[in-house]
Order: structure tokens, then sequence, then C-alpha cells
């Protein structure tokens, strides 16, 4: 019988289409050089930070280098900065959407006219990028990023399962008015807050922002969730060295470690601080019966409550089993006896 399970097996795995998976030797193509301009503010860095007139307009160039033998397509895109759940700014425009305290975001002042830059094998293409400066006074940072990806080739073979690197690059672009000296002290906000399912698992998913023009760094961002009227909490997050991008709106998931969401009344307290500023929240919520079934119902990973008192359950009917085994053995030395 298992021979004919065995045979049936290896018969299937012969008839199964092939898969080919191809992939890069992990050799980057290409890499990108910022042209440092004159009216740079840290000559120290190899991103743009740049003081301007108001109403100034300035182009940036980039060199995107080619290192290999074959021609490449990078896409080039201007992105205000956010900052992701982990405390990362990012460029890349796939988190959350600047906070609406943005007066100038980096992609409305900022215009690339090769949105695609097609270069030669072991060559170079210089990408132009054009700022204007706002016509009023601004105050602080305007934080933005040139993002740069190698553009996917279609597949040559739809039945082979293709597996491709795409490289990204990102540099900074920082942009001050010349001759402000405005003071901008941050500012950093609670917006939201909803238990329910991240990732499709449980947890509660809070959310902050910075309404200020001014790069946040150096935090330790601390999350805990307590039941009301307790001073002990039942989930803590912690992330240091996080940073908050200018004007930006941000998620802070605290997990609940695939534990079940219970209904009840809770209090959510967060402190963040860094070596100049400190900023506590405290917030009530409520999770509801019908909310705590849908998110347990919907979870990918839940640790039953039958696990919590099976383990009990086995000690005690092993203990039981051993009790009634010496009840035996002495019952029967009697009768011997």
């Amino acid at each position: 019988m298992k021979r004919k399970w065995f045979l049936l097996i290896f018969l299937s795995l012969l008839l199964l289409p092939s898969l080919t998976a191809q992939a890069d030797d992990g050799v980057v193509p290409y890499s990108v050089e910022a042209v440092i301009p004159e009216n740079q503010v840290d000559q120290g860095v190899t991103y743009f930070d740049i003081e301007m007139e108001q109403g100034e307009r300035q182009e940036l160039e980039v060199i995107v280098y080619n290192s290999s033998d074959e021609p490449i397509t990078v896409e080039a895109r201007a992105n205000a900065a956010a900052t992701n759940s982990n405390g990362l700014i990012i460029y890349d425009a796939a988190e959350e959407k600047p906070h609406e305290s943005m007066l100038h975001p980096f992609n409305e002042i900022t215009s690339i006219e090769q949105g695609e830059v097609e270069i030669g094998p072991n060559s170079q293409e210089t990408v132009t990028v054009t700022v204007d400066a706002p016509n009023e006074p601004f105050d602080g940072t305007i934080l933005g990023g040139l993002h740069f990806i190698q553009k996917q080739e279609a597949s040559e073979s739809e039945a082979s399962l293709q597996i491709e690197n795409r490289y990204a690059y990102a540099l900074a672009v920082q942009i001050r008015e010349a001759g402000n000296d405005t003071v901008v002290e941050p500012v950093l906000e609670f917006l939201s807050l909803e238990p329910g399912l991240i990732n499709h698992r449980t947890g509660l998913q809070t959310q902050f922002a910075n309404t200020a023009p001014k790069l946040i760094g150096g935090i330790e961002f601390e999350g805990s969730i307590y039941p009301e009227g307790s001073d002990e909490p039942i989930h803590t997050r912690t992330v240091e060295d996080f940073s908050i991008a200018p004007n930006s709106q941000f998620n802070f998931p605290v997990m609940f470690e695939d534990q079940k969401l219970e209904p009840g009344d809770y209090v959510f307290r967060a402190f963040v601080s860094n070596s100049e500023h400190e900023w506590t929240f405290e917030e009530v919520f409520e999770i509801t019966a019908e909310a705590a079934d849908k998110a347990n119902d919907e979870a990918v990973e839940i640790e039953e409550e039958e696990n919590t008192w099976m383990m009990p359950a086995l000690i005690a009917l092993g203990a039981l089993v051993v009790v009634l085994l010496a009840v035996v053995i002495y019952l029967l030395l009697g009768r011997r006896k």
C-alpha cells in the first residue's frame, strides 16, 4: 500500500508543469551620484542640502551610472518625505501621505523632465531636476527625495517563474530659505487609534503627526496598552532611534502577539522623547464584542484559549493515573499478603 502511494506521488510530480526560477547574480547594475551645487549648506554630505531664495528656480543634477554590459532603463520620481511605522524616513511615496500641515510638498515644487532615462552599457546619463522655491517666506525645512528605480523588463517566457531584483536608490533633498533664521519647534500630535487587524494580525493601530516643518530625530518611542484601572501593561512596543519627517503623519502599531482581542475598556499611553523634547499621550478606548469577534475570526493566527487549560488538564490527568496505579498496586500487594 505504501509503495502504491509513493508511486502516485512520484508520477504526479512528473506531470506538474515545470517552473524555472531565474535571479540575477546580486550585482547592482547601476548607481547614482548627486552633483553638489554651490549653494550646498553642508559640503560633507552626499545628498542635497541647499538654501534657496523666495521664488528662486534651481536645477539639480544627478548622474546615473550603468556599470553593466547591458542597456538599462531607470525611472526617476520626486516625492515628499514620509515616515514609516518603524521610524524610518522614506522617499518612495509608498507609505502615508504628507500631513495637511505641509504647505509646500516637495513633489509639487519639483519637476523631472526625464521620467525615464535609458543608459547604455558601461555609460552614464544626467537627470536634471527643476526646483521652484515658494514665492512666500517659508520657515523650517522642506524635505523630499529623488527616488530612482530600475525599470522591470517584461518576462520573455510566460511559462517560467521570473525572480528579478529591482534596485532602488533615494537621494534626500533638504531645502531651507536663505537668510531665514526662525527657530522651529517640533509639534507632535496624536491623531487616532483603532483596535483590529494589522496585516491580518491582531493589534492596535495608532496614528500620530509631526505638524511642524522640522525633522525630529533620535527619538525613543514607546506605546503601551493597559486594561482600564490597571498599571500593568498587557502589550508594549518600544522603538529606539525613531525619526519623523517634517509635516508627516505615520502609524505606530502595537501588536497583540497573535492573542485574541478581548472586549473591554482599555487605555493607550505613549511616551516619546529625545535629548531635547518629551511628549506624553493617553487615550481611553473600547474594544466592543462585535469588533473583537470580527477581528478574531479573520486573524491569520490566534493563540486559542484551549491552549491555556490544556497543559494543566494533562498534568492533572497524569497525576490521577499515577494515583490510580498506586492504589491498584497497594491493593494487589495487600491481597497477596
